[in-house]
Parts: structure tokens; C-alpha cells; sequence
């Protein structure tokens, strides 16, 4: 109805700069695939994650310290499992924007500590300059624990076994094997090792993807 075509590239293939975000005008036009040409293309990063799309999760941000207002409650931390950046960098930019003090612990998915954090920070600034805020973000303010990849990207840990198996069991919730599976394994990790004490309210942001459950079967 709208006319659109959608295009694709090749795994390992990187589009060519005329197409990559932002594409907002007749002068992004580019080509993909085999020959066609895109008039006003938009590329879309892995996870969606771009300044824009880092929004999402600024606004998550928000509703967290609105939520956490209305019910009296202080935060001591939030937990997430982080890939390509977008979650962690929008959660930092409304945290650190807001002045709120709230620590964001993202357990690595996929990537070693010290590209995850450079990445991530790069994002939240992109986003934080995108809402006009005058918050430079720090280094310090992003917080990446890489202990919990293990073979890699998408490859079952123990710790995650055990996670979305304790989950399942004692609170019915289904974490997915990829993302929060990892979170959540790192949170009980970082909570054994005393880095959070009993009475610390700590909030876990379920990013989904539970029907990836599906594709795990030999291991649940």
C-alpha cells in the first residue's frame, strides 16, 4: 500500500554510506541487492540500534523512575542482558539525564567488556544529544560484566540454564536463552558475590524473546 521496498544484505555485508542511518532525504538515495535503487532508503542496525532507536529505552528509563516514585521505592540498580547496545545506552542516557544516580548493570551477551562499554557510550550520548540534553556521559556510568558470554553469542552457559530453569519454576516467568537468560544469570551472580545485599531493591528489565525457548529444546 505504501509502496515500499525492502532490501537485504548479505551476512558480513556492510551497506554502502550512502545508505547507512540517517537516510532522511532524496541525497541518501544508495543501492541494495542487486541493482535497485532505494529513493529514500532507511537502514535499519542490528537491534535497532541507533540513536532513535535507543529512544525506546529512554523512555523505559523514565517510566522506571516514575514507577519507582509512585511506589516509594529506591532503586538500587537495574539489570539487563546487552548485545547491541541500544537497551543499555537508552537506560543510561534517561538515568544519567535524569541525575537519578540509578547504577544500569548490562551482562554482556556477546561482546568483551571493554568494546561493549565504548559502544554503548558512544549510543547514549548519540541519544542524550538527540533529546537535547547537556549531560555529557561518562565512561564510569556504564557498567558492562562480560563473565557470562561464555562460548558466545546465542551458545548456552550453565549459569543461564539455571536461571530461566529457576525462573520458570519458582516465579512462572520464561526468560529467553539469548539476552535475559544471561541477565539474569549474571544478577544472581553479581547478588552471591555479596555486590548486593538482602532489602536492595534491584529492578530486571525482561526484554522478551521467550519463544526463542523453542530453539533450545536439547537443553531445557
Amino acid at each position: 500500500m505504501a509502496a515500499a521496498a525492502l532490501g537485504g544484505l548479505r551476512p558480513g555485508e556492510v551497506a554502502p554510506p550512502a545508505v547507512q542511518p540517517p537516510c532522511a532525504s532524496d541525497e541518501g538515495a544508495g543501492r541494495i541487492g542487486a541493482g535497485r535503487v532505494i529513493a529514500r532508503p532507511y537502514v535499519i542496525p542490528g537491534g535497532g540500534s541507533n540513536p532513535i532507536g535507543a529512544l525506546g529505552y529512554v523512555g523505559c528509563g523514565l517510566e522506571i523512575m516514575q514507577q519507582a516514585y509512585e511506589l516509594g521505592l529506591n532503586v538500587d540498580a537495574v539489570f539487563h542482558g546487552t548485545g547491541s547496545a541500544g537497551t543499555q545506552a537508552g537506560l543510561v542516557a534517561a538515568f544519567e539525564g535524569a541525575q537519578s544516580g540509578i547504577p544500569v548493570e548490562g551482562i554482556s551477551v556477546r561482546a568483551p567488556e571493554a568494546p561493549q562499554v565504548a559502544n554503548v557510550l558512544k549510543l547514549a550520548n548519540e541519544a542524550a544529544a538527540l533529546l537535547g540534553l547537556s549531560t555529557r556521559i561518562e565512561a564510569p556510568a556504564v557498567r558492562v560484566d562480560d563473565r557470562h558470554v561464555g562460548a558466545g553469542y546465542g551458545q548456552p552457559t550453565p549459569g543461564m540454564i539455571e536461571a530461566v530453569t529457576l525462573l520458570a519454576r519458582k516465579e512462572g516467568i520464561l526468560l529467553d536463552p539469548v539476552y535475559s537468560g544471561k541477565g539474569m544469570a549474571g544478577l544472581i551472580a553479581q547478588v552471591r558475590e555479596g555486590r548486593y545485599r538482602p532489602g536492595q531493591s534491584i529492578v530486571f528489565v525482561h526484554t522478551g524473546g521467550s519463544a526463542a525457548l523453542f530453539g533450545y529444546r536439547s537443553v531445557f
